[in-house]
């Protein structure tokens, strides 16, 4: 029986912009930065109590297409966007309310490497 992803592969042009988003905007820890290939680095980061990581890949090896790589959670999706626009993220839908679920929030917003991430939080956070 599955017990969890292990990790989700994102498509990046640039590891260390990636990484600085990643860890510095988000908030996630790096688990593992290690020489892969020459030009390359295997690089897996963490949320505190996840089980899944996620792995920067090429981003010729991945094709996404408007499509979210990445569906986070947090306390208040509202606030962390206020916190991500002085960043100065690319929001791409401000928060509202989900209309295929009450009592929930969601935005999207675009990562460093133009990715489209979808955050959700329970209304009212």
């Amino acid at each position: 029986m599955i017990s969890h992803i292990g990790f989700q592969s994102i498509p990046v042009e640039d590891q260390d912009r990636a990484l600085d988003f990643y860890r510095d905007v988000l908030g996630f820890a790096v688990q593992t930065d290690a020489a892969y290939e020459d030009d390359w680095r295997w690089i897996f980061l963490t949320l505190p109590g996840a089980r899944t990581r996620l792995h920067f890949a090429r981003a010729g090896e991945i094709t996404v297409k408007d499509k979210p790589v990445l569906c986070l959670v947090c306390d208040d999706v509202d606030a962390a966007v206020a916190t991500w626009r002085e960043a100065d993220v690319t929001i791409v839908n401000d928060p509202q309310d989900a209309p295929w679920q009450p009592n929930i929030r969601w935005a999207t917003i675009r990562d460093s490497e133009d990715n489209l991430i979808f955050v959700e939080s329970k209304a009212g956070a």
